[in-house]
């Protein structure tokens, strides 16, 4: 797939470069006319031909669900995306890129779950039993 991808990519983008350079030179040689059908079919099948080749060449898509792709992230920590810098060293992945969060101390754990983030349930239940004791801490 990803020679198909980038054969689409080839093709459309030189489509692409031919029809907006037949445009400048029509716009040139004719100012007052009309754009001529082959130029704007050309356009398009351009747009179509590299939006294919985009699209075959991408890499897959992550989960909507970030739970569910944060918690595997966690899991499988830092690990190499086969890339490599000039000097010959493996590219690593970072891990969990919400990790700054705090989220897991989150829902079932022991903390607020995230920082900056206020548990109104919790500051809640704490200022009941505060205010059952007497106001006494």
């Amino acid at each position: 797939m990803a020679f198909l991808g980038a054969t689409l990519n080839t093709v459309g983008l030189i489509f692409l470069t031919h029809a907006v350079y037949s445009t400048h030179e029509h716009t040139a040689t004719f100012p007052h006319a009309p754009l001529p059908l082959d130029i704007t079919i050309e356009l398009l099948v351009s747009i179509l031909v590299l939006s294919a080749g985009i699209v075959l060449t991408s890499p897959s898509l992550k989960p909507i669900e970030w739970a569910r792709w944060s918690g595997k992230l966690q899991r499988e920590g830092r690990h190499g995306e086969g890339k490599w810098t000039r000097e010959g060293e493996e590219i690593l992945s970072e891990g969990d890129p919400y990790a700054f969060l705090g989220l897991d101390g989150g829902i079932g754990g022991k903390g607020e779950g995230r920082m900056g983030f206020w548990d109104v349930r919790g500051k809640r239940k704490e200022y009941a039993e505060w205010a059952r004791s007497g106001g006494k801490n």
